[in-house]
């Protein structure tokens, strides 16, 4: 019972809000900024998903996924106090997941994932898969009510601490899928 009061512990749930809401808000903005570099993302995933992201469906997806990514930033920060509006995150994220893993299966057609902002492009990978899948993990906690313990003035030292910590291990995480993809595209005939 000792974890499961350490989920529930309000510093958990904020930082896990306020990593998820910067992470889902950056990559909106980027997606948004960045709309050509998006549009080449998608007809990646189009071609091989059968071509049925061309056109107005593109044109469509090009807007929806950004502001789908900043409402569900928005939600996890909301759901500190109303645990269902993570929801949005955790569909998203879930269907993140699913999408690279059905890119991941069918191969390395799609030269660039559309997860990273900026540097090199990276290809669907199990590594990718696995990374949305623990990110799941704290969407899923937001959905369950925190408990009522006081904040103290040493609680707002330890959510930045831990919220650059979760960066920090974020784009950790990003640099040692990439390298371990630019390994297998080395070793490869």
């Amino acid at each position: 019972m000792v974890i499961s009061t350490f989920l529930q512990d309000p510093m958990v749930h904020l930082a896990s809000a306020g990593g998820l809401a910067l992470l889902l808000g950056s990559a909106g903005l980027h997606k948004f900024r960045d709309g050509q570099g998006f549009a080449r993302v998608l007809q990646g995933y189009g071609a091989v998903f059968g071509g049925h992201l061309m056109g107005r469906t593109q044109s469509l997806l090009r807007v929806l996924v950004p502001s789908l990514e900043l409402l569900a930033a928005a939600s996890v920060l909301m759901s500190v106090w109303l645990p269902l509006a993570a929801l949005p995150a955790v569909l998203l994220l879930a269907l993140y997941a699913g999408v690279l893993a059905l890119g991941a299966r069918r191969g390395a057609a799609i030269e660039d994932c559309g997860c990273h902002w900026g540097g090199r492009p990276q290809a669907p990978s199990r590594g990718l898969v696995w990374r949305n899948l623990v990110l799941l993990l704290p969407a899923l906690n937001l959905m369950l009510p925190a408990q009522g313990r006081p904040l103290v003035w040493f609680d707002a030292i330890t959510l930045v601490g831990a919220v650059f910590s979760g960066l920090a291990f974020y784009l950790l995480a990003n640099l040692l899928i990439a390298n371990r993809t630019s390994l297998q595209e080395l070793s490869e005939p």
